[in-house]
C-alpha cells in the first residue's frame, strides 16, 4: 500500500506537530514525542518498542492558540516503525475525553 493510499483509508485528518507526551509501561513512565495527531489517534516517536494490538496509557501536552490541555487516553498500537535511534509508534484511541478529543479534531483540521 502507498503511502498516498494510507492516507486516504484514515478516518481523520493528521496535523504535524511536536508536542511532550509519556507512555506509561508497567511501572516506568517512558518519554515521548508527537509527530502528528488527529481525532482519533496519534504517531509517537520514542526510544521503546512495543507489540501491535497492545493497548498502553498515553499522555500528552498539547498546546495551540494559547491554549494548553493535557491528555489522558488509552490508546492500541496499530503500527511499528524501527528507526535508526527510536521508534515511530502509530496509535488509536480506545478511549479519549471528549474535550481533549475535540481539541484534536480542531487542530488538526487547522482550527
Amino acid at each position: 500500500m502507498t503511502e498516498q493510499e494510507q492516507h486516504e483509508q484514515r478516518r481523520s485528518p493528521r496535523r504535524a506537530v511536536r508536542w511532550k507526551a509519556a507512555i506509561k509501561d508497567g511501572d516506568k513512565v517512558i518519554p515521548a514525542k508527537t509527530v502528528n495527531v488527529s481525532e482519533h489517534g496519534v504517531l509517537l516517536e520514542t526510544g521503546a518498542n512495543f507489540k501491535m494490538r497492545q493497548i498502553i496509557p498515553v499522555m500528552i501536552q498539547a498546546s495551540h492558540n494559547s491554549k494548553s490541555l493535557t491528555i489522558y487516553a488509552r490508546a492500541q498500537v496499530r503500527h511499528v516503525v524501527i528507526r535508526t535511534v527510536n521508534f515511530h509508534i502509530g496509535l488509536q484511541f480506545t478511549e479519549v475525553q471528549p474535550e481533549a478529543q475535540k481539541f484534536l479534531a480542531l487542530f488538526a483540521e487547522g482550527g
